[in-house]
């Protein structure tokens, strides 16, 4: 038997995310074939591993001898997705545990070919499966507890239900005041209505009528409240971590003068694509924030920054996070936080705004850092807070708030 072009597509992006740190969306898109029935079958295996890894390791637990965090990467990988295949699809059981053996042998680990074999083989049904509450929501236990002891069991359970399947589709319409699609819902968030938003059906959003001719882009609705944030009396706006510029986007859609600044010149460059097709005009320079003084780009009206973080706000779209990150990355990630919303603070003109965000529920990243900077900058007070977590509509959990320089 020859091993599937999608069974090992699937296990060897998950190799690479967790050898390189990718996203498994880039992954897979490296790795798959080109063949549709493939690359759907390679997507539903990779993303299914991530969404239902609790399930799917106390399954391999139960039948497996040796500890999984010391197996081989590819082996990993391969009992990952011949579990996930035995648990979650119509597969013949035979024909899952002879994939994997193949699979394993196609990434490179034959001489493990037994061990496969064998462990699929012995491999619980569901309902036989021992499972810790942490297991049953396909989350890490530290980060489990964590929200738990904030939001409360029942709300934890559902958002974490809900980040097992697929996120939602979210379109912004170029022209805000423009009605919505006539197969769109109305987005709110934290009781925001957000104009020109819509939420649609799973879909090819380039193939939809109006794409190529730049009436709408895709974009978190959480996101968009983040960019909504800054307010009308704003004119001049830096978006200092712009990149891929869906907030530019949205700003300058507002009729806002949109300097975009990232570091990331490849990420740039997706952003310059998306204004030429929107038509919008959004002028682009690579920087970096921390290395800038105040003559370099002047001040603004507003100054946008949506900070580097965990992401742990963003799991249901990207599941790999939540295995990738730990507890001691937060402490981590707000030191560099608290620089940049230090410098940023530079380009702020008098009276002008500040808005930071986070795509991270945690208060280390958010509310911590806030309270931190405007302890050392009485100039500022906060004016507005963001926050989106539990999400109540599919969006991602963000944190932002804006303040005013006085």
């Amino acid at each position: 038997m020859t091993a599937s072009p999608a069974r090992v597509a699937a296990a060897a992006a998950l190799v690479a995310v967790e050898e390189e740190g990718i996203h498994l969306e880039d992954a897979l898109a490296a790795r798959l074939p080109e063949d549709k029935a493939d690359r759907d079958l390679g997507w539903f295996l990779a993303y299914g591993v991530l969404r239902h890894r609790g399930h799917v390791d106390a399954a391999l637990r139960a039948s497996c001898s040796r500890p999984l965090g010391g197996l081989d990467p590819a082996v990993r990988a391969a009992l990952r997705v011949g579990a996930f295949e035995r648990l979650y699809a119509r597969t013949r059981p035979h024909a899952v545990v002879h994939q994997a053996v193949e699979v394993v042998r196609a990434l490179g680990a034959g001489r493990a070919h037994g061990l496969v074999n064998a462990v699929l083989r012995r491999l619980p049904g569901p309902e036989e499966l021992d499972l810790s509450r942490a297991d049953r929501l396909d989350a890490p236990a530290w980060l489990v507890d964590r929200w738990t002891e904030r939001y409360g069991e029942a709300a934890v359970d559902e958002w974490c239900a809900a980040n097992t399947d697929p996120p939602p589709l979210f379109v912004v319409a170029k022209d805000p005041s423009a009605p919505l699609p006539a197969d769109g819902e109305p987005v709110t968030v934290a009781g925001r209505t957000l104009p020109g938003v819509a939420r649609i059906a799973p879909s090819d959003p380039t193939a939809r009528a109006g794409f190529a001719e730049g009436a709408f882009w895709v974009q978190d609705a959480a996101s968009v409240a983040v960019a909504d944030l800054v307010p009308d009396d704003a004119v001049r706006v830096l978006d200092a971590c712009a990149a891929p510029g869906g907030k530019s986007f949205r700003l300058a859609s507002r009729g806002k003068q949109v300097f975009a600044a990232d570091r990331d010149a490849r990420r740039l460059e997706l952003l310059r694509q998306g204004a030429a097709r929107l038509g919008l005009t959004v002028p682009t320079r690579v920087l970096d924030l921390l290395s800038l003084d105040r003559t370099d780009v002047g001040t603004f009206d507003a100054v946008l920054v949506d900070a580097p973080c965990t992401g742990l706000g963003t799991v249901r779209r990207h599941p790999e996070i939540r295995w990738r990150r730990t507890e001691p990355d937060l402490l981590g990630a707000s030191v560099l936080q608290e620089r940049i919303l230090r410098a940023a603070s530079e380009h702020v003109a008098p009276g002008g705004v500040l808005v930071y965000a986070v795509c991270s529920p945690e208060p280390e990243e958010g509310s911590d850092v806030v309270a931190a900077f405007l302890k050392d900058h009485p100039d500022f007070v906060e004016e507005e807070r963001l926050s989106t977590a539990p999400p109540t509509g599919g969006e991602d959990a963000h944190f932002a708030v804006r303040l005013r320089r006085r």
